[in-house]
């Protein structure tokens, strides 16, 4: 009994791996370069709707189905309210959503009720959000018009823990620190956080050697030299760290579990940079399958936030997350080798 008693003593006071303390999004110390659909303000779309009784509800959502134009896109928003009646606070009705304006003209719509022996209460023309809320302050800003279905799901943020976020602040810094004037570029893995290439702006020796492109290029060449000069080096599933399903809008969040091996060259790693990068560097990253971009000062040519946005492009079959504005405040007087102030970056 006491060398039970013992074990069962022992396993108790083995502690539980503690959870790691996610920061809030609006804790970082950055911001995330999103999709412009998760920035934009309400649009709305007419629609014809109509008050009813409790009773006439389920006829008129079959005549709805059958006989008024399908309200293809407005998902987002509930089929039915509850209003108070016209004239009387106290008693209340229900209001229906027949279908868009722009479908059909309101004479035809009597008709059709007329025609299967419904009698509304009175048809109304109201504004509705014509986009569904992607994130809380959407919703709160657009559920005025009309009821809307939402439900945040915060597992499609970003995780940063505190030691996540300083590790990204030593990775931009050092960048800086060794940048001479220069553009820099720095691809890491992150799961090892192992500095897998980090190179400068060459294009005072060539138009396109920028450091985006030197980096991607400098990983090729490791990857040549290790397998023996014949070509890529094929990294195996426990090395991958990235997102396969490229078709998916949500690219990877945080470091992933390792998936199937690839063919492409920096699947699921990091890349940090000193300046926002141009398309031409953009679209190179793009290709090469990374999973999150971290840059501090923003370009007049930049391809992530400043004028495009290509890691969020629909049509593309890769997207990644991308972060700005790492050190800001402290890098935003860093001042450029005079040979590349006058390029555009």
């Amino acid at each position: 009994m006491t060398e039970t008693n013992g074990k069962q003593a022992a396993s108790s006071t083995q502690s539980k791996p503690v959870k790691p303390t996610y920061l809030h999004r609006e804790e970082w110390p950055f911001q995330e370069v999103m999709d412009d659909a998760y920035e934009r303000e309400l649009e709305i779309i007419q629609v014809f709707t109509v008050y009813v009784e409790p009773k006439q509800t389920n006829d008129i959502l079959k005549l709805a189905q059958k006989k008024l134009p399908p309200l293809e896109g407005l998902d987002h928003c509930k089929r039915i309210r509850r209003q108070p009646k016209p004239g009387n606070d106290k008693e209340y009705i229900l209001e229906v959503i027949l279908c868009k304006k722009d479908r059909i003209d309101q004479e035809q719509l009597e008709k059709i009720f007329s025609d299967n022996n419904i009698i509304p209460i009175q048809f109304n023309i109201i504004p509705l959000s014509k986009h569904a809320p992607l994130n809380t302050k959407q919703y709160e800003a657009w559920k005025h018009l009309w009821p809307l279905n939402y439900r945040e799901d915060t597992r499609l943020d970003p995780k940063f823990t505190k030691e996540d976020i300083m590790t990204v602040h030593e990775h931009i810094q050092h960048l800086f620190n060794t940048a001479e004037g220069s553009v820099k570029c720095r691809i890491v893995h992150p799961v090892t956080n192992k500095v897998l290439s980090e190179e400068s702006d060459h294009r005072s020796r060539h138009p396109l050697h920028h450091a985006v492109i030197n980096c991607i290029n400098s990983i090729a060449a490791l990857e040549f030299e290790a397998n023996g000069k014949r070509g890529r080096l094929k990294r195996m599933s426990n090395e991958m760290t990235g997102n396969e399903d490229d078709s998916t809008e949500e690219a990877t969040t945080s470091p992933a579990k390792p998936t199937a091996p690839t063919a492409y060259l920096c699947t699921g790693y990091d890349v940090y940079l000193t300046h926002e990068p141009c398309a031409m560097c953009a679209m190179a990253l793009l290709h090469s399958r990374v999973a999150r971009v971290f840059y501090s000062i923003p370009s007049k040519t930049g391809a992530f936030g400043t004028n495009y946005k290509i890691h969020s492009h629909h049509s593309l079959n890769h997207h990644f997350r991308v972060f700005k504005n790492v050190l800001y405040e402290d890098m935003q007087s860093y001042r450029l080798h005079p040979a590349l102030i006058d390029q555009e970056l």
